[in-house]
Protein backbone atom coordinates (compact mmCIF):
# COMPACT_ATOMS: atom_id res chain seq x y z
CA UNK A 1 0.00 0.00 0.00
CA UNK A 2 1.40 3.44 -0.97
CA UNK A 3 2.36 5.61 2.33
CA UNK A 4 1.23 9.09 1.82
CA UNK A 5 3.77 12.23 1.92
CA UNK A 6 4.43 13.55 5.25
CA UNK A 7 3.47 17.14 4.58
CA UNK A 8 -0.02 15.92 2.92
CA UNK A 9 -0.87 14.37 5.80
CA UNK A 10 -0.02 17.43 8.15
CA UNK A 11 -2.74 19.56 5.60
CA UNK A 12 -4.97 16.84 6.57
CA UNK A 13 -4.48 17.20 9.98
CA UNK A 14 -5.11 20.77 9.66
CA UNK A 15 -8.30 20.71 7.87
CA UNK A 16 -9.70 17.72 9.37
CA UNK A 17 -9.10 19.05 13.08
CA UNK A 18 -8.79 23.10 12.77
CA UNK A 19 -10.53 24.20 9.95
CA UNK A 20 -9.60 26.52 7.17
CA UNK A 21 -9.87 29.81 9.68
CA UNK A 22 -8.98 28.55 12.96
CA UNK A 23 -5.64 27.20 11.42
CA UNK A 24 -4.58 30.20 9.61
CA UNK A 25 -4.73 32.08 12.86
CA UNK A 26 -3.18 29.27 14.67
CA UNK A 27 -0.51 29.32 12.24
CA UNK A 28 -0.16 33.26 12.05
CA UNK A 29 0.46 33.18 15.48
CA UNK A 30 3.31 31.03 15.38
CA UNK A 31 4.53 33.27 12.34
CA UNK A 32 4.30 36.33 14.88
CA UNK A 33 6.40 34.67 17.29
CA UNK A 34 8.64 33.71 14.99
CA UNK A 35 9.09 37.26 13.59
CA UNK A 36 9.74 38.74 16.58
CA UNK A 37 12.64 35.99 17.82
CA UNK A 38 14.01 37.04 14.18
CA UNK A 39 14.06 41.00 15.03
CA UNK A 40 15.33 40.03 18.57
CA UNK A 41 17.66 38.27 17.71
CA UNK A 42 19.14 40.98 14.91
CA UNK A 43 19.05 44.18 17.03
CA UNK A 44 20.67 42.39 19.86
CA UNK A 45 23.30 41.16 17.05
CA UNK A 46 23.41 44.61 15.80
CA UNK A 47 24.09 46.00 19.17
CA UNK A 48 26.02 44.03 20.61
CA UNK A 49 28.73 43.87 17.69
CA UNK A 50 28.26 48.17 17.15
CA UNK A 51 29.14 48.46 20.85
CA UNK A 52 32.27 46.20 20.59
CA UNK A 53 33.29 48.16 17.19
CA UNK A 54 32.29 51.54 18.65
CA UNK A 55 35.05 50.50 21.67
CA UNK A 56 37.99 50.90 18.68
CA UNK A 57 36.77 53.51 16.77
CA UNK A 58 35.66 56.71 18.88
CA UNK A 59 38.32 55.84 21.34
CA UNK A 60 41.11 58.48 21.72
CA UNK A 61 43.78 57.80 18.73
CA UNK A 62 41.99 54.80 17.33
CA UNK A 63 39.39 56.87 14.85
CA UNK A 64 41.33 55.80 11.86
CA UNK A 65 40.05 52.27 12.90
CA UNK A 66 36.21 53.96 11.61
CA UNK A 67 38.20 53.48 7.93
CA UNK A 68 38.34 49.62 8.19
CA UNK A 69 35.43 48.26 9.98
CA UNK A 70 32.88 48.80 7.38
CA UNK A 71 34.79 47.20 5.05
CA UNK A 72 35.45 44.20 7.00
CA UNK A 73 31.67 44.11 7.55
CA UNK A 74 31.05 44.24 3.83
CA UNK A 75 33.66 41.70 3.14
CA UNK A 76 32.35 39.05 5.44
CA UNK A 77 28.43 39.81 4.06
CA UNK A 78 30.01 39.08 0.25
CA UNK A 79 31.44 35.87 1.91
CA UNK A 80 28.69 34.74 3.23
CA UNK A 81 26.45 35.30 0.28
CA UNK A 82 29.12 33.95 -1.92
CA UNK A 83 30.15 30.62 -0.04
CA UNK A 84 26.80 29.81 1.31
CA UNK A 85 24.13 31.63 -0.84
CA UNK A 86 25.03 30.62 -4.14
CA UNK A 87 26.17 34.59 -4.83
CA UNK A 88 22.21 35.42 -4.10
CA UNK A 89 21.17 37.27 -0.66
CA UNK A 90 17.79 38.08 -2.15
CA UNK A 91 18.02 41.22 0.09
CA UNK A 92 15.86 43.92 0.07
CA UNK A 93 12.16 44.80 -0.28
CA UNK A 94 12.15 44.39 -3.83
CA UNK A 95 13.35 40.75 -3.80
CA UNK A 96 10.16 40.56 -0.97
CA UNK A 97 7.77 42.02 -3.14
CA UNK A 98 8.60 39.83 -6.34
CA UNK A 99 8.50 36.73 -4.41
CA UNK A 100 4.58 37.80 -3.56
CA UNK A 101 3.55 38.80 -7.55
CA UNK A 102 6.22 36.26 -9.40
CA UNK A 103 6.35 33.21 -7.13
CA UNK A 104 3.13 32.69 -5.35
CA UNK A 105 4.62 33.50 -2.06
CA UNK A 106 7.21 31.47 -2.08
CA UNK A 107 10.73 32.71 -0.33
CA UNK A 108 13.65 31.05 -0.30
CA UNK A 109 14.23 29.30 3.04
CA UNK A 110 17.46 30.37 3.77
CA UNK A 111 15.91 34.27 4.48
CA UNK A 112 15.07 32.99 7.99
CA UNK A 113 18.13 32.94 8.89
CA UNK A 114 20.42 34.37 6.44
CA UNK A 115 18.95 38.44 6.56
CA UNK A 116 19.54 38.46 10.58
CA UNK A 117 23.70 37.40 10.25
CA UNK A 118 24.10 39.46 7.25
CA UNK A 119 22.17 42.19 8.58
CA UNK A 120 23.45 41.81 11.92
CA UNK A 121 26.96 42.15 10.40
CA UNK A 122 26.28 44.62 8.08
CA UNK A 123 24.88 47.46 10.92
CA UNK A 124 27.01 45.84 13.50
CA UNK A 125 30.27 46.95 11.69
CA UNK A 126 29.12 50.81 10.83
CA UNK A 127 26.41 49.75 7.52
CA UNK A 128 24.57 52.42 7.45
CA UNK A 129 21.51 50.73 5.93
CA UNK A 130 17.91 49.89 8.09
CA UNK A 131 16.98 46.92 9.63
CA UNK A 132 13.45 46.82 8.38
CA UNK A 133 13.71 45.11 5.17
CA UNK A 134 16.09 42.47 6.38
CA UNK A 135 13.60 41.86 9.26
CA UNK A 136 10.77 41.92 7.09
CA UNK A 137 12.36 39.12 4.56
CA UNK A 138 12.96 36.88 7.39
CA UNK A 139 9.47 37.39 8.52
CA UNK A 140 7.88 36.58 5.42
CA UNK A 141 10.45 33.56 5.08
CA UNK A 142 8.56 31.68 8.23
CA UNK A 143 5.22 32.77 6.98
CA UNK A 144 5.97 31.27 3.33
CA UNK A 145 7.79 28.11 5.21
CA UNK A 146 5.33 28.04 7.57
CA UNK A 147 2.54 28.10 4.71
CA UNK A 148 4.60 25.25 2.96
CA UNK A 149 4.57 23.01 5.56
CA UNK A 150 0.90 22.63 6.39
CA UNK A 151 -0.31 22.58 2.86
CA UNK A 152 -1.52 26.37 2.49
CA UNK A 153 -2.81 27.32 -0.50
CA UNK A 154 -1.36 30.34 -3.08
CA UNK A 155 -3.54 33.18 -1.29
CA UNK A 156 -3.20 32.06 2.21
CA UNK A 157 0.68 31.64 1.63
CA UNK A 158 0.83 35.50 0.67
CA UNK A 159 -1.15 36.32 3.44
CA UNK A 160 1.27 34.36 6.11
CA UNK A 161 4.29 35.87 4.18
CA UNK A 162 2.85 39.21 4.60
CA UNK A 163 1.92 38.65 8.24
CA UNK A 164 5.43 37.64 8.77
CA UNK A 165 7.27 40.65 7.33
CA UNK A 166 4.42 43.66 9.19
CA UNK A 167 5.21 41.27 12.58
CA UNK A 168 8.86 41.45 12.08
CA UNK A 169 8.18 45.15 11.21
CA UNK A 170 6.15 45.79 13.57
CA UNK A 171 8.44 44.15 16.30
CA UNK A 172 11.31 45.89 15.15
CA UNK A 173 9.30 49.31 16.52
CA UNK A 174 6.92 48.06 18.93
CA UNK A 175 4.19 49.34 16.67
CA UNK A 176 2.17 46.68 15.74
CA UNK A 177 -0.88 48.64 13.88
CA UNK A 178 1.87 50.64 11.27
CA UNK A 179 3.52 46.97 10.95
CA UNK A 180 0.24 45.61 9.75
CA UNK A 181 -0.44 48.71 7.39
CA UNK A 182 3.20 48.37 6.32
CA UNK A 183 2.70 45.05 5.07
CA UNK A 184 -1.01 46.12 3.49
CA UNK A 185 1.30 48.86 1.72
CA UNK A 186 4.23 47.33 0.56
CA UNK A 187 2.72 43.86 -0.12
CA UNK A 188 -0.95 43.69 -0.85
CA UNK A 189 -2.12 46.94 -1.44
CA UNK A 190 -3.56 47.35 -4.85
CA UNK A 191 -5.98 50.28 -5.50
CA UNK A 192 -6.98 51.51 -1.83
CA UNK A 193 -3.89 53.60 -1.56
CA UNK A 194 -4.42 55.91 -4.49
CA UNK A 195 -8.12 56.64 -2.33
CA UNK A 196 -7.07 56.82 1.23
CA UNK A 197 -4.81 59.85 0.56
CA UNK A 198 -7.34 61.98 -0.80
CA UNK A 199 -9.25 61.01 2.22
CA UNK A 200 -6.84 61.63 4.28
CA UNK A 201 -6.12 65.32 3.04
CA UNK A 202 -9.73 66.12 3.48
CA UNK A 203 -10.41 64.89 7.02
CA UNK A 204 -7.21 66.59 8.08
CA UNK A 205 -8.46 69.97 6.16
CA UNK A 206 -11.80 69.77 7.90
CA UNK A 207 -9.74 68.91 11.18
CA UNK A 208 -7.62 72.30 10.91
CA UNK A 209 -10.90 74.61 9.89
CA UNK A 210 -12.26 73.53 12.87
CA UNK A 211 -9.69 74.09 15.12
CA UNK A 212 -9.24 77.58 13.92
CA UNK A 213 -12.79 78.48 13.80
CA UNK A 214 -13.82 76.54 17.26
CA UNK A 215 -11.75 75.56 19.84
CA UNK A 216 -14.27 73.37 21.55
CA UNK A 217 -14.08 69.75 21.22
CA UNK A 218 -16.25 67.07 22.79
CA UNK A 219 -13.59 64.80 24.59
CA UNK A 220 -10.41 66.92 26.29
CA UNK A 221 -7.18 65.49 25.30
CA UNK A 222 -4.32 64.29 27.42
CA UNK A 223 -1.75 66.79 25.20
CA UNK A 224 -2.22 69.08 22.88
CA UNK A 225 0.87 70.04 21.64
CA UNK A 226 0.45 71.25 18.10
CA UNK A 227 -0.27 74.86 17.03
CA UNK A 228 -2.69 75.61 14.12
CA UNK A 229 -0.82 78.92 13.58
CA UNK A 230 2.19 76.82 12.46
CA UNK A 231 0.59 74.71 9.72
CA UNK A 232 2.51 77.14 6.85
CA UNK A 233 5.41 76.04 8.08
CA UNK A 234 4.48 72.35 8.52
CA UNK A 235 3.36 72.82 4.50
CA UNK A 236 6.34 74.19 3.77
CA UNK A 237 8.47 71.59 5.52
CA UNK A 238 6.59 69.32 3.25
CA UNK A 239 7.29 70.32 0.25
CA UNK A 240 11.01 70.52 0.92
CA UNK A 241 10.68 66.50 2.11
CA UNK A 242 8.92 66.05 -1.24
CA UNK A 243 11.84 67.29 -2.93
CA UNK A 244 14.19 66.15 -0.53
CA UNK A 245 12.91 62.85 -1.34
CA UNK A 246 13.32 63.17 -5.15
CA UNK A 247 17.23 64.07 -4.36
CA UNK A 248 17.02 60.33 -2.13
CA UNK A 249 15.54 57.98 -4.63
CA UNK A 250 17.88 59.56 -7.48
CA UNK A 251 20.73 59.12 -6.04
CA UNK A 252 19.94 56.00 -4.11
CA UNK A 253 18.96 54.18 -7.91
CA UNK A 254 22.07 56.53 -9.46
CA UNK A 255 24.57 54.49 -6.72
CA UNK A 256 22.96 51.17 -7.81
CA UNK A 257 23.48 51.46 -11.93
CA UNK A 258 27.09 52.59 -11.10
CA UNK A 259 27.91 49.97 -8.97
CA UNK A 260 26.04 47.41 -11.04
CA UNK A 261 28.08 49.16 -14.20
CA UNK A 262 31.88 49.62 -13.28
CA UNK A 263 31.98 46.88 -10.45
CA UNK A 264 31.81 42.85 -11.33
CA UNK A 265 33.92 41.43 -8.49
CA UNK A 266 31.91 41.38 -5.82
CA UNK A 267 35.21 41.89 -3.09
CA UNK A 268 36.36 44.52 -4.79
CA UNK A 269 32.88 46.29 -5.46
CA UNK A 270 32.48 45.50 -1.03
CA UNK A 271 36.39 46.52 -0.69
CA UNK A 272 35.66 49.92 -2.62
CA UNK A 273 32.12 50.66 -0.71
CA UNK A 274 33.45 49.96 2.29
CA UNK A 275 36.22 52.20 2.25
CA UNK A 276 34.54 55.19 0.78
CA UNK A 277 31.68 54.38 3.96
CA UNK A 278 34.25 54.65 6.30
CA UNK A 279 35.68 57.65 5.26
CA UNK A 280 31.98 59.37 5.15
CA UNK A 281 31.22 58.23 8.64
CA UNK A 282 34.90 59.56 9.68
CA UNK A 283 34.02 63.28 8.85
CA UNK A 284 30.00 62.27 9.86
CA UNK A 285 30.19 59.78 12.91
CA UNK A 286 26.33 59.99 13.35
CA UNK A 287 26.15 58.12 9.62
CA UNK A 288 27.57 54.63 11.60
CA UNK A 289 24.96 52.38 11.69
CA UNK A 290 21.01 52.73 11.35
CA UNK A 291 21.44 55.82 13.48
CA UNK A 292 18.35 55.98 15.54
CA UNK A 293 20.51 56.92 18.90
CA UNK A 294 21.13 60.41 16.64
CA UNK A 295 17.42 60.58 16.32
CA UNK A 296 16.57 59.85 19.85
CA UNK A 297 19.12 62.85 20.50
CA UNK A 298 16.97 65.15 18.80
CA UNK A 299 13.80 64.14 20.61
CA UNK A 300 15.61 64.60 23.59
CA UNK A 301 16.80 68.36 22.95
CA UNK A 302 20.51 66.67 22.21
CA UNK A 303 21.54 67.89 19.30
CA UNK A 304 24.88 69.50 20.47
CA UNK A 305 25.85 65.89 21.06
CA UNK A 306 25.81 64.88 17.36
CA UNK A 307 29.21 66.76 17.39
CA UNK A 308 30.63 64.70 19.80
CA UNK A 309 33.31 62.69 17.62
CA UNK A 310 32.78 65.11 14.88
CA UNK A 311 36.63 66.08 13.45
CA UNK A 312 35.66 68.89 12.01
CA UNK A 313 33.30 71.96 13.47
CA UNK A 314 33.22 75.21 11.60
CA UNK A 315 33.25 78.76 13.37
CA UNK A 316 29.85 79.47 13.03
CA UNK A 317 28.53 79.60 16.51
CA UNK A 318 24.90 78.90 17.16
CA UNK A 319 24.71 77.63 13.24
CA UNK A 320 27.35 75.24 13.52
CA UNK A 321 24.59 72.31 14.67
CA UNK A 322 22.37 73.52 12.13
CA UNK A 323 25.31 72.92 9.41
CA UNK A 324 26.39 69.44 10.78
CA UNK A 325 22.49 68.18 11.09
CA UNK A 326 22.30 69.08 7.38
CA UNK A 327 25.33 67.50 6.15
CA UNK A 328 23.75 64.05 7.80
CA UNK A 329 20.32 64.80 5.97
CA UNK A 330 22.03 65.25 2.52
CA UNK A 331 25.10 62.10 3.32
CA UNK A 332 22.75 59.32 5.04
CA UNK A 333 21.68 58.34 1.44
CA UNK A 334 25.27 58.50 0.53
CA UNK A 335 26.16 56.11 3.23
CA UNK A 336 23.25 54.30 2.54
CA UNK A 337 24.20 53.74 -0.97
CA UNK A 338 27.88 52.70 -0.37
CA UNK A 339 26.11 49.94 1.96
CA UNK A 340 23.84 48.39 0.26
CA UNK A 341 24.67 48.54 -3.14
CA UNK A 342 28.49 47.61 -2.87
CA UNK A 343 26.82 44.07 -1.18
CA UNK A 344 25.45 44.51 2.57
CA UNK A 345 22.21 43.98 3.91
CA UNK A 346 20.13 47.15 4.70
CA UNK A 347 17.37 49.49 3.17
CA UNK A 348 15.96 52.88 3.20
CA UNK A 349 13.41 52.34 5.14
CA UNK A 350 15.31 53.24 8.52
CA UNK A 351 17.51 56.23 6.97
CA UNK A 352 14.49 57.74 5.68
CA UNK A 353 13.52 58.15 9.22
CA UNK A 354 17.00 59.52 9.96
CA UNK A 355 16.88 62.10 7.19
CA UNK A 356 13.28 63.11 7.90
CA UNK A 357 14.32 63.95 11.50
CA UNK A 358 17.46 65.85 10.67
CA UNK A 359 15.56 68.02 8.16
CA UNK A 360 12.36 68.67 10.43
CA UNK A 361 15.24 69.50 13.07
CA UNK A 362 17.49 71.52 10.56
CA UNK A 363 14.45 73.79 8.98
CA UNK A 364 12.81 74.15 12.65
CA UNK A 365 16.12 75.17 14.58
CA UNK A 366 17.09 77.06 11.67
CA UNK A 367 13.72 79.49 11.73
CA UNK A 368 13.96 79.56 15.57
CA UNK A 369 17.62 80.77 15.14
CA UNK A 370 16.92 83.37 12.16
CA UNK A 371 13.84 85.13 14.49
CA UNK A 372 11.21 84.45 11.33
CA UNK A 373 9.18 82.15 13.31
CA UNK A 374 9.15 80.22 16.96
CA UNK A 375 8.59 76.61 16.31
CA UNK A 376 8.66 73.63 18.45
CA UNK A 377 11.79 71.59 17.20
CA UNK A 378 10.55 68.51 18.78
CA UNK A 379 7.44 68.12 16.75
CA UNK A 380 8.96 69.28 13.45
CA UNK A 381 11.70 66.70 13.52
CA UNK A 382 8.84 63.89 14.26
CA UNK A 383 6.78 65.27 11.23
CA UNK A 384 9.65 65.56 8.61
CA UNK A 385 10.15 61.57 9.61
CA UNK A 386 6.88 60.71 8.49
CA UNK A 387 7.55 63.12 5.62
CA UNK A 388 10.16 61.38 4.33
CA UNK A 389 9.64 57.97 4.63
CA UNK A 390 6.03 58.65 3.08
CA UNK A 391 8.04 60.54 -0.47
CA UNK A 392 10.27 57.82 -0.41
CA UNK A 393 8.75 54.59 -0.02
CA UNK A 394 5.43 55.71 -0.87
CA UNK A 395 4.09 54.64 2.04
CA UNK A 396 1.88 57.86 3.66
CA UNK A 397 -0.50 55.23 6.18
CA UNK A 398 3.01 53.58 7.81
CA UNK A 399 4.11 57.28 8.20
CA UNK A 400 1.57 57.99 9.57
CA UNK A 401 1.08 55.34 12.24
CA UNK A 402 4.36 54.29 12.58
CA UNK A 403 5.56 57.95 13.91
CA UNK A 404 2.50 58.28 15.67
CA UNK A 405 2.88 55.07 17.41
CA UNK A 406 6.97 54.83 18.28
CA UNK A 407 6.64 58.70 19.21
CA UNK A 408 2.95 58.87 21.54
CA UNK A 409 2.85 62.08 18.70
CA UNK A 410 -1.34 61.15 18.40
CA UNK A 411 -1.38 64.44 18.92
CA UNK A 412 0.24 65.56 16.10
CA UNK A 413 -2.27 63.68 13.84
CA UNK A 414 -3.85 66.65 11.61
CA UNK A 415 -0.13 67.73 10.94
CA UNK A 416 1.17 64.14 10.41
CA UNK A 417 -1.96 63.83 7.97
CA UNK A 418 -1.21 66.62 5.89
CA UNK A 419 2.35 66.82 5.64
CA UNK A 420 2.60 62.93 4.21
CA UNK A 421 0.24 63.08 2.29
CA UNK A 422 1.53 66.59 0.48
CA UNK A 423 5.71 64.69 0.45
CA UNK A 424 3.60 61.67 -1.27
CA UNK A 425 1.80 63.22 -3.94
CA UNK A 426 4.34 65.67 -4.55
CA UNK A 427 7.37 63.44 -4.98
CA UNK A 428 5.08 60.99 -6.98
CA UNK A 429 4.12 63.29 -9.71
CA UNK A 430 7.91 63.40 -10.02
CA UNK A 431 8.93 60.34 -9.22
CA UNK A 432 6.73 57.57 -9.65
CA UNK A 433 8.53 54.78 -8.46
CA UNK A 434 9.45 55.08 -4.84
CA UNK A 435 13.35 53.96 -3.53
CA UNK A 436 12.59 50.30 -4.35
CA UNK A 437 11.47 50.35 -7.39
CA UNK A 438 8.00 49.64 -6.70
CA UNK A 439 4.88 51.62 -8.79
CA UNK A 440 2.10 52.83 -6.82
CA UNK A 441 -1.20 51.92 -7.34
CA UNK A 442 -3.71 53.05 -9.58
CA UNK A 443 -7.49 53.98 -9.63
CA UNK A 444 -9.38 51.63 -11.78
CA UNK A 445 -12.44 51.14 -13.48
CA UNK A 446 -14.10 49.07 -10.44
CA UNK A 447 -16.01 46.90 -12.73
CA UNK A 448 -13.10 45.72 -14.75
CA UNK A 449 -10.77 45.62 -11.25
CA UNK A 450 -9.88 41.79 -10.06
CA UNK A 451 -12.10 40.36 -8.37
CA UNK A 452 -14.66 42.85 -8.59
CA UNK A 453 -18.04 41.90 -10.71
CA UNK A 454 -19.77 44.74 -13.18
CA UNK A 455 -22.45 45.92 -10.52
CA UNK A 456 -19.55 46.30 -8.03
CA UNK A 457 -19.38 43.38 -5.68
CA UNK A 458 -16.48 41.62 -5.15
CA UNK A 459 -16.30 37.94 -6.44
CA UNK A 460 -18.57 35.26 -4.55
CA UNK A 461 -20.94 37.87 -3.00
CA UNK A 462 -24.86 37.66 -4.47
CA UNK A 463 -25.15 40.37 -6.31
CA UNK A 464 -27.08 43.20 -4.81
CA UNK A 465 -31.25 43.25 -5.72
Amino acid sequence: MERSHPLTTVGQVRQRYFGPQTSLIVVSVVVGCLASLGAVALKQGVHLISEAVHGVTFSEGKRAFVLIFPMVGLLLVAAITQFLLNGNLGAGLPSLVRDVRLRDGRVAKHKMWSQVVTAAITEGMGGSGGLEPPIAAAGGAFGSALAEMFRFGRAERILLLASGAGAGVGAIFNAPIAGTIFALEILLAKNALALVVPMLISSATATLVSSLLYSGQPFILITNSWNASSMPWYVLLAFIAALLSVYVIRTYRFAAQFAATHFRNVYVKAAVGGLLLGILIFFFPPLFGEGYDSVELLLKGQAAELAQHAPIMLSLGPWNIVMLTLGLTLFKVVAVSFTVHSGGNGGMFGPSLFIGAMLGFTFAHALNLSGVAQVNEVNFTVVGMAAMLSGTIHVPLTAIFLIAEITGGYALFVPLMIVTSISYLVCRYMEPISVYGTPPPTIVNSSSAPGITKDGTPEGVPPRP
